[in-house]
């Protein structure tokens, strides 16, 4: 399965489940998440890093949404 295929079922699935934070993204498609391949450098702890962000909220359920989606935006086809 290319990354292309892989990020068109996880912004499926998000949109589907309607997802309040990035904990909701993970339960219902961190397995794909996990199968990405070419993550760029910069990118590759971005997931943890925004868990943490809203952990210690910093950021709220939203803006986690968003950059979960530019995390998404910044890998490869």
């Amino acid at each position: 399965m290319t990354n292309q295929q892989r990020k068109h079922i996880i912004l499926s699935a998000i949109k589907r489940a309607e997802c309040a934070d990035i904990h909701d993204v993970l339960r219902i498609a961190g397995e794909e998440i996990e199968c990405l391949e070419a993550v760029p450098f910069g990118s590759r702890n971005e997931i943890m890093r925004i868990c943490e962000d809203i952990a210690d909220g910093v950021i709220d359920g939203s803006e986690s949404i968003k950059r979960v989606m530019t995390f998404l935006n910044s890998i490869p086809d």
